[in-house]
């Protein structure tokens, strides 16, 4: 045993131009790994958040006259103001995350096309051959639509636009937070 121990050190005195490049070429690849392994984790994280805050303040409620639609599109949202009170609409597409445009007719095409479109839940509205004109929101991406109320009525997109959290602010603004999802019956009164 202590002849194999003692040749065992002989032989790793001396080092082949083999074993070194061996040697260096597992070096090589175990850094090369081992940074891979933490880009990959890393990609995971993002490290910058280009989006503003979710939660921000509008004017106050008397700058929106009933009936009104006031879409902020820099902060994507919008603020309905009805017979019922205020809300406020996440304007991210449920489809693919598109920000919809508003349109006052969003419908006409559709019905010169002959499309049925379905009543509108909340205003009662249909859109028909005497009357194809209605608000709401067209998605510049796959084509979804919306109404004035973010249901949803042709497109890709599988369900209704998300409505969010709003209030008043002690400073008598409203106070909007987009991080809030609300229920669709939902309505703030003031």
């Amino acid at each position: 045993m202590a002849a194999s121990f003692k040749r065992l050190m002989e032989d790793s005195r001396e080092m082949s131009r083999r074993s070194f490049l061996a040697m260096a070429g597992w070096a090589g690849f175990t850094v090369a790994s081992l940074i891979a392994l933490y880009q990959s984790i890393k990609w995971l994280y993002p490290n910058a958040t280009y989006e503003d805050p979710p939660a921000f303040k509008a004017d106050p409620p008397s700058v929106y006259p009933p009936g009104s639609t006031t879409v902020l599109i820099d902060k994507r949202v919008v603020i309905n103001h009805d017979a019922n009170g205020f809300y406020a609409i996440s304007l991210i597409c449920t489809h693919l995350g598109c920000t919809p445009r508003y349109f006052p007719d969003v419908t006409s095409d559709l019905v010169a096309a002959g499309t049925a479109i379905s009543k509108d839940p909340d205003t009662g509205q249909v859109a028909t051959k005497a009357n194809p004109a209605l608000p709401g929101f067209k998605c510049p991406c796959h084509g979804s639509r919306y109404f004035r109320d973010a249901v949803n009525f042709f497109g890709p997109a599988p369900r209704p636009m998300d409505r969010v959290h709003i209030e008043v602010a002690r400073d008598g603004k409203l106070f909007i937070d987009r991080s809030v999802i609300v229920d669709r019956a939902f309505r703030l009164k003031v």
